[in-house]
C-alpha cells in the first residue's frame, strides 16, 4: 500500500478550485480585455463595411428603400453622381460643376428645410442653369422652388399602374408608373400606397386618370423644376416596376452631373453668435467655487500638518499561535482545500501520539499507527486508514475525521 508523504504542501485545492480563485483575482482585467476586443473588433467591422448608409433614398443603401441601384446605373451611363447632405455643400457642388451641367435631386423626408432655404436653393440653381427634381416636397417648399407648382395634397393610388395622361416627354417615355410601399415616409394604406400629388403646367400620372388633374409628377413649362410625389418610384424596390426606371433615368440623367441632395440636421438654422461659457454659467457658480476652494485650502492646512516623527515598530512582530491557527484555517476554508487541511490534522495527531507513546519525534507514520493499534488492541487497518490513508472529499467528512482523531488521542492518553 502506497504511503502518503508527511510533508505539508499547500496545493491550493483541486484544478477547478484554482481556476475559480484565478477568476476571482483577475476577473476585472479579463472583463476589461474582453470589452476592448469587442469594441475594437466592432469598430474594424464598421470601418470596413464600405461606408454604407441606411437612410431612405441613400445612394449607398442597397436595401429596398435605398437608391443605390439608380445611382449605380446613372454612374455607369456617364453621369457624375455626387451625394450632399447640406445646403452649403449643394450650392458649392453646383458652382463647381459649371453652368447648365447639373441636375439637383432634393429629398427632405423629415421636412427640415425652411421656405427661405428652398428659395435660396432655387436661386442658386437658376444662377447656375441647373434643373431641380424634388422628391415629395412639402407645400411651402414646392412653392419656393417654382411659383408654377403647387401641392394638391395626398391620396391613395391603389396598387395598379398609373398612366401618364400628359404631354411631358419624360412621362410619355415611361408610359405608366407604380408606387410600391410607402412614399416619403407616408404609411401604406389598405389596398395601396399614399402618395403626394402636385399641380403645374404639366401634371402627369394623375391617380384619377383625368388629364390636367393633380398628379404624381408636375413640371414647370420650361422643365427646370419637377416635383415627384413618391420616393418609392426611385427606390431599389420600385425601380424595375412598370415605367419607373424610364422616368427616373430621364429625369435625373439628362445632364452630365447629378447632385443627390438629402437634407439633414446640418440644414437646421443656428444662431449667428453662439453663447459664451460665461453666459451659460449661473451667477452663483463663481462665488460658490471661490468659497469651496478657500475651504479646501484651509482644510488641507489644518489636517495635512504632521504631528511628530514616525513611530518605529520593532520587527519581527510576535503573533499568538491561536491567531496563526485561525488564520491558516480561514485560508484553507476559503480555498476549499479539504485534502490539505485533513493531511495537516493527521500529521499533527501522529506527532502528538508519537510523543504520548514515547516513540520520539522522528518515528514514521506507519510505526506510530502500529504502536497505537498494539496499545489499544484495535484493528490496525482501521487505524492506518484514519491516521494515514483516508482523504475526505467534503467539509462534512473532514469534520467527522477531526472528531475521530480527537477521540483517538483522548483514548490513548487515558490508557
Amino acid at each position: 500500500m502506497k504511503t502518503l508523504p508527511t510533508t505539508f504542501r499547500a496545493d491550493g485545492g483541486t484544478k477547478a478550485q484554482r481556476l475559480r480563485d484565478a477568476w476571482r483575482r483577475h476577473r476585472f482585467w479579463l472583463i476589461v480585455g474582453t470589452v476592448f476586443v469587442v469594441v475594437t473588433g466592432g469598430g474594424l467591422i464598421l470601418g470596413t463595411s464600405g461606408q454604407r448608409s441606411a437612410g431612405e433614398l441613400s445612394i449607398t443603401n442597397p436595401a429596398p428603400e435605398g437608391a443605390q441601384a439608380a445611382a449605380t446605373v446613372l454612374a455607369g451611363q456617364g453621369v457624375d453622381v455626387t451625394a450632399t447632405d447640406s445646403m452649403a455643400a449643394t450650392t458649392a457642388a453646383l458652382g463647381a460643376n459649371g453652368q447648365g451641367s447639373s441636375t439637383v435631386l432634393v429629398f427632405d423626408p423629415q421636412q427640415l428645410l425652411s421656405p427661405e432655404q428652398g428659395a435660396e436653393l432655387a436661386a442658386s440653381a437658376a444662377e447656375h442653369g441647373s434643373k431641380i427634381v424634388a422628391i415629395t416636397p412639402g407645400p411651402l417648399l414646392v412653392g419656393k422652388f417654382s411659383g408654377e407648382l403647387a401641392s394638391a395634397g395626398s391620396l391613395n393610388t391603389g396598387r395598379e399602374g398609373i398612366a401618364a395622361n400628359c404631354a411631358q416627354p419624360d412621362a410619355l417615355a415611361a408610359g405608366s408608373i407604380v408606387a410600391p410601399g410607402s412614399a416619403g415616409g407616408a404609411p401604406e394604406a389598405p389596398g395601396g400606397t399614399v402618395v403626394k400629388v402636385y399641380l403645374g403646367p404639366e401634371s402627369c400620372f394623375a391617380p384619377s386618370g383625368t388629364a390636367g388633374a393633380a398628379g404624381l409628377l408636375a413640371t414647370t413649362a420650361d422643365g427646370a423644376v419637377s416635383a415627384l410625389g413618391s420616393a418609392a418610384v426611385v427606390s431599389n424596390d420600385g425601380l424595375a416596376r412598370a415605367g419607373n426606371a424610364a422616368l427616373t433615368f430621364r429625369l435625373l440623367g439628362s445632364r452630365e452631373n447629378l447632385v443627390w441632395y438629402t437634407a439633414s440636421a446640418k440644414d437646421i438654422p443656428v444662431s449667428a453668435q453662439p453663447p459664451s461659457l460665461a453666459e451659460l454659467t449661473p451667477q452663483w457658480v463663481f462665488p460658490a467655487s471661490a468659497w469651496l476652494l478657500l475651504v479646501g485650502v484651509i482644510g488641507m492646512l489644518w489636517r495635512g500638518r504632521r504631528d511628530g516623527p514616525l513611530v518605529v515598530e520593532p520587527m519581527p512582530v510576535v503573533v499568538k499561535a491561536s491567531e496563526t491557527v485561525a488564520g491558516r484555517a480561514r485560508l484553507y476554508q476559503d480555498a476549499k482545500a479539504v485534502d490539505t487541511a485533513a493531511r495537516t490534522l493527521q500529521d499533527a495527531t501522529l506527532n502528538r501520539l508519537s510523543h504520548t507513546l514515547r516513540l520520539g519525534g522522528v518515528a514514521p507514520p506507519e510505526a506510530v499507527a502500529e504502536a497505537v493499534s498494539v496499545h489499544l488492541g484495535r484493528d490496525h487497518q482501521a487505524l492506518f486508514a484514519l491516521l494515514i490513508h483516508d482523504v475526505p472529499r467534503t467539509e462534512k467528512d473532514m469534520l467527522t475525521m477531526a472528531t475521530q482523531l480527537a477521540a483517538l488521542e483522548e483514548e490513548v492518553a487515558r490508557r
